[in-house]
Parts: C-alpha cells; sequence; structure tokens
C-alpha cells in the first residue's frame, strides 16, 4: 500500500516582469497571465545552460469564483543539439545518413511550478533527483519572454535571492567595493527604506540604475549609515543583484555576489496536495497588497 506521506519539499523563485516601454503603467494580473500562456502555446524552448534547453511542458489553470488565481504545470529540460553528423563510437565513422526523428531529444527532467500573476512570481521546485538550478531557468524566462512579447513591452527576469549576501557584507572585516545594479521592481514588499529607493527609482522612468560605491585607501565603506546603500541593497534581493569586493573574517580580499546565495524556500507537503501547498506559501511569502 502506497502512502502518500508528508514531506518537506524546497522551492526557488524567479521574479518576471513586463512593462510598457512608453508609459509608467504596471503590466496587470491578465497581461502576465497571456505572456506566460503565449509562451507555452507557441512551445518556446530556449537555452538554460550549455547544451541545455527548457520548456514549459504542461501549462493549466488554477480557478477561483470564476477568475484564474494562478498557473501550474511542469517545467521540462533537456538536452538540446542539432541532429546532424553523428559520431559512431565502434567504427570510428562520422555517419552523415542517420537522424533521429525531428523535434525529439534526450535526458528530460522535469519539475512542477506555480505562476503567481498578482506578483509575478514563477516558483519551482527543486529535488536532489532534478538538476534544474535557478540561473538556468531566469536565462529560459528571459529568452523565452523576448520572444513573444510585444514591440511596446520590455522584460526584465531576476532570481530572487536571499539575505546571506547582506550578512556576508556584515560580517566582514571591510568592504572595499559594493556594486549595486537595479531594475524595474514589481513587489511593494519590504522596508520603508527599501520602498523610498524604490518609488524614486520609479518617478525617474529608468530601466535600470547602477551604485557603485569605492572605499577610500585603506579604510571600509560603512553601509549601515546610508539609508540608500541598504534600501538598494534590500531591493536588489528581487530586482536586481549587488556584487561586493571585501576583506572577509580570515583576512582574505574576495569577491562576493548575490547571484552565490539564491533563496531556497522550504514547506510540507504530500504529493496530492503539492501545488496547491506551494501556492500557499508563495503567497505567504508574497502575500497580496491591498490598496486603500
Amino acid at each position: 500500500m502506497n502512502v502518500d506521506k508528508i514531506t518537506n519539499r524546497a522551492f526557488y523563485t524567479i521574479n518576471l516582469k513586463l512593462r510598457k516601454n512608453h508609459n509608467h503603467r504596471d503590466a496587470t494580473r491578465q497581461e502576465y497571465i497571456d505572456i506566460v500562456k503565449k509562451v507555452f502555446n507557441r512551445k518556446i524552448h530556449k537555452p538554460s545552460s550549455n547544451g541545455k534547453h527548457c520548456i514549459i511542458r504542461t501549462l493549466l489553470d488554477r480557478t477561483e469564483d470564476g477568475n484564474v488565481n494562478y498557473l501550474y504545470g511542469l517545467l521540462a529540460q533537456f538536452t538540446y543539439f542539432e541532429n546532424k553528423s553523428w559520431f559512431d563510437i565502434d567504427t570510428l565513422d562520422v555517419d552523415l545518413q542517420f537522424q533521429l526523428r525531428d523535434g525529439l531529444f534526450p535526458d528530460a527532467v522535469e519539475t512542477e511550478f506555480v505562476f503567481d500573476p498578482d506578483n509575478h512570481k514563477f516558483s519551482f521546485i527543486t529535488k536532489s533527483s532534478i538538476a534544474i538550478s535557478p540561473y538556468p531557468v531566469r536565462a529560459f524566462w528571459e529568452e523565452a519572454l523576448n520572444a513573444v512579447k510585444d514591440e511596446a513591452d520590455f522584460i526584465h527576469v531576476d532570481v530572487v535571492t536571499s539575505q546571506d549576501f547582506i550578512v556576508e557584507l556584515s560580517k566582514a572585516r571591510q568592504i572595499r567595493r559594493l556594486e549595486i545594479d537595479l531594475n524595474y521592481s514589481n513587489s511593494g514588499i519590504g522596508s520603508i527604506t527599501k520602498d523610498v529607493v524604490d518609488k524614486d527609482l520609479k518617478r525617474t522612468n529608468a530601466k535600470n540604475a547602477s551604485i557603485v560605491i569605492t572605499a577610500k585607501r585603506n579604510e571600509g565603506i560603512d553601509i549601515q549609515n546610508s539609508d540608500i546603500i541598504k534600501g538598494a541593497l534590500e531591493l536588489s534581493e528581487e530586482d536586481g543583484e549587488a556584487k561586493a569586493r571585501v576583506i572577509n573574517e580570515n583576512g582574505n580580499l574576495v569577491d562576493i555576489s548575490t547571484k552565490k546565495f539564491p533563496k531556497k524556500d522550504f514547506f510540507n507537503s504530500n504529493s496530492i496536495y503539492l501545488l496547491s501547498n506551494l501556492f500557499e506559501k508563495v503567497r505567504q511569502n508574497w502575500p497580496l497588497i491591498k490598496n486603500n
């Protein structure tokens, strides 16, 4: 008898962002639903890492009161190659005649995902048996969305990262250089300082912003005395990236980056309620913002 046990599951989250080039209007939840469905319906597959492509294999709606609450399905990754010039290891010959059926690719793995159109978050489950990591998935989404977007749209895709980068900064003996690259935000969740920096950047109508801070000779950068830097660092966790050169606890000069710290979240679930429990956890992390 098979028992559907409740086990601890892990997932990563990708922040998808769609905005118009010629106005300040954020894309609507329906526009997010439509563009994700375009990627699925057109069978868009794009590079995720060296020799690998990703594709949305299945996509379904979870509705509530007649409205789409979230999208869910399976993300597949496979080895992609051109179907020609096969090498025969037994005869040591190049076989120019052999071909597989077009569209057939090996080494496929797949994992479950949910997409929250309100917070524009694509969250996918990771397990030890599935070698799909967040930055290859980010690469896939960036190319796939750009392949189907309207000319008036622009796309930003970011991996949600943890606070471990800021922790590493706080443990360093000195921060010698700090670079923060920010792009369009759609979050609205965070500290007052983050909110101030976010709103100020949006008022400039900029696609991107970069902050570069270098320390004085033989001194370190004191980030605790700057609300702008603290707010920008918090913003970079979902809407950009940051990197730094620091003298670490051991006295070594090292480079660190938010790319080393993708945020892995956890939840408990059995298989039957896997996707609904995943979505519930996503909504715990990014609750809906009620307009006054």
